[in-house]
């Protein structure tokens, strides 16, 4: 056996790359991989992205190519910050290098210094490194050229993994984020903040176009396998963070891929929301720090953030677990004992929060909520990871918080959109792994075949920049809410949303008149409801929605001018003073069925001399088609109280719904009627609303041809194997399983099935996505019988399963 020291090893390996001329690195043991890091940005138009050229077990190649968009060529020199942790330099060209180990500084070399507009120069460097998959991270770009007044700075800062006990701790994590800017600051400014935090998904990819994300190891190691790269998953939102700053925000996009990444659900916080709202919070603490000047802002960051941050104005968004991550982190800042308002130098005032098809497990039993601020959540009508839209459910709820003052809460429910495409990292659609190759009878805005959606990122940058615009800032224009408020008409996009709303506030913004809680036939202030004519209504609560919310399911319809319902809130002779409400709203939707043809009714409003207003037909203020994918979000109708000629406003006592077209075997949903104010102000012009990308736009997004139906799930059979069934201590039994396909990582948590137990706490060992370790508590092994089938699956509507065959008790080993 030889045991070569590891210097003689290292010296041997260096003479052999001095011989064939690194980095081209063609010894047979290398392969070039062609993966890029997104370029970032400096502040007068220069950026900077690299490139690993060729990876080996204990080394790399890369290139950072230098591209200059401003009008002057460059003149004097460039810079790149470079952090190449514990990696060494041992070759590089056309750069003068600072340092070879650690963040290190790049210059240009002889006549790299002069980039003219629209060109670019390039350097490179190999490193040896400790352990395979270790990568180089760009920090920051910039040179001697002025600032371009209209761009934006695109910088990162990343500091060494460590275990925080107070975010986790059980694993190690990364205060590691993108942060962006407006190129050039005003003096003396102050600049409203937005964090940004994505969701569950695999940390190591490979290959290009698209880059396929089948391992997990930079969770647990904080490298990837050789020919991997570390996939930037908080780089997805480019495209509204950078929209942003060159409005006025520093934007700060946490990247979460070490350790929480690795993490197993517990029964009390399934999903690891918790440790990812903890982490946004130690962002907001070490941004605090750099602001009130307790620590030097990073020179990476290109600009000193001293008295910088307007704390006051803080937005947060976050994309599928990151959604209710940020929902979290909210909730755990403003809770009573909380250490954070201690920890972060400024008092944080959180104005609005944007959640993008986000989940809604809730942490220790409890619900988390966004009242007291702004809110809004993106609905993605196709999205396949979470298809039963957990992200109304706050809604629902909160349409029953009282609060202070009025801060709308809202829905956006975007027909042809996918989970996966509004992260411009997550290259395969979510659908792809059942087999579902687009939307369910309706018009998909993305090419399952291709990798990525310009036209669905639209539809999330215009949503995001609107609300960002509208709630947060010293000088927000809140005229921009029109976007989200059903009161105003949506704007001439060649894309379909359906809109929920609510204004918030109390009883004085938002007066509750029927909510369907008491039994059938009885309205929520305990007196009889009224129906005329053959139709059939049940209150019930809603597949799909909170168990708080309940609705009326009318159904069995015989359309005539004397069928109706009417609500009664209060007793003949007598009713509400409406005159201080500007609308009549209320939330409808039409049962999924074949038929293409809207629902239709009218709507009266009841005096208390049971003398009735004019009649509205619904269709005027909502579209009740079937809904995409029988999701029925049941959106918001806002009538103004003006439409009811005839209604006395000072004493109304109910309202009267008139089926006088027929619902051809069809059946209505409706709920949350109230009296509303209006809260969002009326835009001077549409030109307000954020320029529209017209070229990234489908034809549109529209009801298909009737008939389409939900597929069957995919089953996964080849390729499974049972690979162990061991004793782990007294109280468990650890069953590895093996398959040919990845388990993804997704919003919903991998299920193991054996028999009639289940469990969710699963682990991959060395982040192999084709490994699954479950523990199932010995108690339930005990319970199997001799023989049970296994399943895995992503729990209740997995488009996607995977089949092992039998267990067989007798193979528990020690």
């Amino acid at each position: 056996m030889h045991n070569f020291s590891f210097q003689s090893r290292w010296d041997m390996w260096m003479a052999a790359a001095a011989l064939s001329l690194l980095p081209a690195c063609s010894d047979g043991s290398t392969e070039p991989i062609g993966t890029s890091q997104a370029a970032l940005q400096g502040a007068n138009g220069i950026s900077a992205d690299r490139v690993i050229d060729s990876q080996w077990g204990q080394g790399y190649c890369a290139h950072i190519v230098v591209s200059n968009q401003h009008p002057s060529a460059t003149t004097g020199t460039w810079s790149v910050a470079l952090d190449v942790g514990p990696g060494a330099i041992f070759s590089s060209w056309d750069g003068t290098f600072s340092g070879s180990t650690g963040q290190i500084t790049v210059t240009p070399q002889g006549g790299n210094a002069a980039i003219p507009p629209s060109g670019s120069r390039q350097f490179g460097f190999c490193a040896s490194i400790p352990s395979p998959g270790i990568e180089p991270v760009v920090l920051s770009v910039s040179s001697d050229l002025p600032p371009m007044g209209s761009g934006v700075a695109i910088t990162e800062y990343k500091f060494p993994a460590a275990i925080d006990a107070m975010v986790s701790p059980d694993y190690a994590t990364e205060l590691w984020a993108s942060f962006y800017r407006p190129a050039s600051l005003e003096a003396g400014r102050q600049y409203p903040l937005l964090v940004f935090m994505h969701g569950n998904h695999p940390t190591c990819g490979t290959g290009v176009n698209p880059r396929t994300d089948n391992n997990n190891q930079y969770a647990t190691t904080g490298t990837c396998p050789a020919n991997y790269v570390v996939v930037p998953n908080h780089r997805g939102y480019d495209y509204m963070a950078e929209d942003l700053a060159a409005r006025g925000y520093f934007v700060v996009s946490i990247n979460t891929n070490r350790g929480i990444h690795a993490a197993s659900g517990t029964p009390d916080d399934e999903l690891v929301i918790g440790p990812r709202g903890r982490l946004l919070l130690r962002h907001l603490e070490q941004l605090s720090r750099w602001d009130s000047g307790a620590e030097p802002t990073p020179p990476e960051l290109g600009v000193d953030l001293l008295d910088r941050i307007d704390f006051d104005q803080v937005g947060l968004l976050g994309h599928s677990r990151g959604g209710e991550a940020v929902r979290f982190a909210y909730n755990e800042y403003r809770r009573s004992g909380s250490p954070w308002p201690a920890l972060i130098d400024s008092p944080v005032s959180i104005r609005g929060i944007f959640e993008i098809g986000p989940t809604d497990q809730g942490q220790n039993g409890q619900r988390l909520n966004a009242d007291q601020t702004a809110w809004n959540v993106i609905l993605p009508a196709c999205d396949w990871d979470l298809s039963d839209l957990p992200g109304m459910r706050p809604f629902d709820r909160m349409l029953s918080i009282a609060e202070p003052e009025p801060l709308s809460k809202s829905f956006y429910h975007v027909w042809g959109a996918n989970h996966n495409y509004y992260n411009s990292e997550w290259q395969l659609a979510d659908g792809n792994g059942g087999g579902i190759t687009g939307c369910i009878d309706h018009d998909e805005l993305f090419d399952p075949l291709e990798y990525g959606s310009p036209a669905q990122r639209e539809t999330g940058r215009l949503a995001a920049v609107e609300f960002f615009t509208a709630n947060v800032g010293a000088d927000r224009d809140e005229a921009a809410n029109a976007l989200f408020d059903p009161a105003f008409p949506f704007p001439d996009v060649p894309y379909r949303v359906r809109r929920g709303y609510h204004p918030g506030g109390d009883a004085a913004d938002s007066l509750l008149l029927e909510d369907f809680i008491n039994p059938t036939g009885t309205s929520s202030y305990g007196l009889p409801n009224t129906t005329g004519g053959t139709l059939s209504v049940e209150h019930t609560p809603l597949s799909g929605h909170d168990p708080s919310l309940s609705g009326a399911w009318i159904h069995d319809v015989v359309a005539g001018s004397s069928t109706f319902f009417q609500s009664n809130w209060s007793s003949a002779g007598t009713g509400f003073d409406l005159t201080g409400y500007d609308y009549l709203d209320l939330r409808a939707d039409r049962s999924w069925g074949s038929d293409p043809t809207e629902a239709s009714f009218l709507v009266e409003l009841v005096n208390a001399d049971d003398t009735r207003s004019s009649a509205v037909a619904i269709d005027e203020f909502l579209e009740l088609g079937p809904p995409p994918r029988g999701g029925t979000t049941l959106p918001t109708a806002r009538i103004p109280l003006s439409s009811f000629s005839g209604a006395t406003l000072a004493s109304v006592r109910g309202v009267r719904l008139t089926f006088t077209t027929p619902l051809d075997g069809n059946s209505l949903y409706l709920a949350n009627i109230r009296a509303t104010r209006a809260t969002t102000e009326a835009q001077a012009a549409s030109g307000q609303l954020a320029s529209f990308a017209s070229s990234a736009a489908p034809p549109s997004s529209r009801a298909r041809a009737a008939g389409t139906t939900i597929p069957e799930q995919r089953r996964i059979v080849a390729g499974n194997a049972i690979q162990s069934v061991r004793s782990s201590g007294a109280d468990a039994v650890e069953i590895t399983l093996t398959s040919a396909e990845f388990f993804d990582l997704r919003a919903t948590n991998l299920v193991l099935t054996v028999g009639a137990e289940r469990s969710i706490a699963a682990r991959h060992p060395n982040g192999d996505l084709h490994t699954v370790q479950f523990l199932l508590p010995r108690a339930a092994f005990d319970r199997l019988g001799a023989q049970e089938p296994v399943r895995v699956d992503y729990g209740p509507g997995s488009s996607v399963a995977w089949d092992f065959g039998q267990l067989d008790k007798t193979a528990l080993a020690p």
